[in-house]
Parts: C-alpha cells; structure tokens; sequence
C-alpha cells in the first residue's frame, strides 16, 4: 500500500519519540514540507527539538495523541517504557511507523518527501489497517488526485496552444512537455495557484526549447 498525502494532514502531527539524531534529515523534509511535528523526549538538550518549527513535549504520549497520528517515528533515544508503550497503543491502528530499535517490525518502510510546498509521500509495507482510515485515506487521495489531473491537462493543452501550435513533430512536444511534470508545478497546481504554475512552466519550457534548438 502507496497512500499519497498532497498536503499536510491537518489536526495529525508526526510524533517523535526521543531525541535521536538518526530522524534528523526525516525531519527537516517534513519540516520543509509543512508538515506538523510533536517531539517527545525527556528534558535537556538535543538535535531535534532546536529544530524550528519542532513541538516539544517532556511526556510520553497518550494513547488517544498516537492513534491520532500520521505517522510515528520511535528513535534510538527512546525511554524503554516509553517505547513499550507506543508498540502497544500502535498495535492494529494502521498508523505508520518506524522504530529504530526494530526495523523489521516496522511499518513504515521508507519516507520519501519531495520538496514542493504541499506534495509529500509516505511507503510502508502491509499491515492491518483500519477500514475507516483506510477509506478515509483513499477518498482524500481521489479528491486531490482528481483536482491536480484536471489542472495538469489545462496547463499542458494551453502550452501546446502558446508555443507549439506550428510545430507538428508530436515527439518533440511530448518531450518538452514532460519538462513540466516537476514537483514545484505540481505543488502549484495542488493549491490552486493556477497562473503561477503556468508562468513557471513557460519559464522552464522556454529555456528548454532554447536548450533544444
């Protein structure tokens, strides 16, 4: 199962546990992403929480916040009991996760988070999920899904229109057209931001067919 979250879950932060410096670059990419993060760890200092835009919390979390979750990360400087814990209140809620001190019980495999404004990806392997999150999920992941592929199709059809309309090498339009297909534009699309997109496109289209020429 590949669910794709194209933009921030609202109201279901990450939640860390410890100060482990092995989620750091996880981190600064959810960061980057918009991504609401909790870190939980005890008091003093470390790499994680002088993050900016990090939470921090000196507790363990409650059953109810982890359930709650989009996605738990379990590091190497958990308190034991508090890892024990979470395995527990984790145990058939479908809510990815990685822990560090099993990674072959892990659920979430490898986070992959591109760097456009609202468009990230999260893999993980199967489990048993959730009927309710898992028709949740879908139905959001069609919404977004649906809203970006009609927007791609005008951009690419008012390209073809401003730029290509005497060419008539189908090949070299699909090949630049494929430009376009990039992270930053269809983060701008996904927001709605319709003529920003288009603008960047013609930017990197017309450097392009420089490029070609």
């Amino acid at each position: 199962m590949i669910p794709l979250l194209l933009a921030p879950p609202s109201g279901r932060p990450a939640r860390v546990l410890g100060d482990g410096s092995e989620a750091l670059p996880a981190l600064r990419d959810l960061l980057r992403t918009g991504w609401p993060v909790v870190l939980h760890a005890p008091p003093g200092r470390g790499m994680l929480a002088a993050l900016a835009g990090v939470q921090t919390a000196a507790h363990a979390p409650s059953q109810p916040s982890l359930r709650q979750a989009s996605l738990v990360l379990i590091t190497s400087a958990c308190p034991p009991e508090w890892r024990e814990a979470a395995r527990r209140d984790l145990e058939g809620t479908g809510v990815p996760f990685w822990d560090e001190g099993d990674p072959a019980g892990s659920t979430l495999r490898f986070p992959v988070w591109f760097p456009g404004d609202s468009l990230s990806m999260a893999a993980w392997g199967p489990i048993q999920i959730s009927q309710a999150w898992e028709r949740g999920l879908a139905e959001e992941l069609a919404r977004h899904a649906e809203a970006l592929y009609a927007g791609f199709l005008r951009l690419s059809s008012e390209l073809r229109e401003l730029l290509f309309a005497t060419d008539s090498e189908d090949a070299f339009r699909r090949r630049v057209i494929d430009q376009v297909a990039r992270p930053e534009i269809l983060a701008l699309l996904l927001k709605g931001e319709y003529e920003k997109a288009k603008m960047t496109a013609l930017k990197i289209v017309g450097s392009t067919t420089r490029e070609l020429d």
